[in-house]
């Protein structure tokens, strides 16, 4: 008896540290809320059919803004991980609050660029093209 109570609360404490493992990870690859549709682009332009011109703009618009994007972003997960750190390190509440803060700039300023994305392939996009990678970014 004593055996499988030693069992099953192993048990409980592996299955938790493996939840709050996979909720530490999630903090590492969760970036925004806004979708990513230039990879799409990227991967799908027959399908989306895609023409050279249209092909070398949106090439022409990830060569620019891309490094910013992605620098917006490891800043981003650096934050995050920075607040549930300082919150397992027991910091001050203002302290967590104002990482938090900035933090959330931060994901704005990240939502922002994926608009002047979003706008910026609509604009080069056929209405035709641009329900197409609607429907590619949704299919599984």
């Amino acid at each position: 008896m004593k055996i499988l109570r030693t069992l099953a609360l192993s048990l409980v404490l592996l299955s938790s540290a493996v939840a709050h493992a996979g909720e530490r990870q999630s903090l590492e690859t969760y970036v925004s809320p806004a979708p990513s549709l230039m990879p799409i682009l990227v991967k799908q332009a027959d399908a989306i059919g895609l023409t050279a011109e249209q092909q070398a703009k949106l090439a022409e618009w990830r060569k620019v803004a891309q490094p910013k994007r992605v620098e917006m972003e490891k800043s981003v997960i650096a934050d995050r991980l920075a607040v549930n750190q300082a919150v397992l390190d027991g910091k001050s509440n203002l302290a967590v609050q104002t990482l938090v803060k900035s933090l959330q700039r931060k994901e704005m300023k990240l939502v922002v660029a994926k608009l002047a994305c979003r706008d910026y392939v609509t604009k080069t996009l056929s209405k035709e093209q641009m329900t197409k990678l609607v429907a590619l970014y949704g299919a599984p």
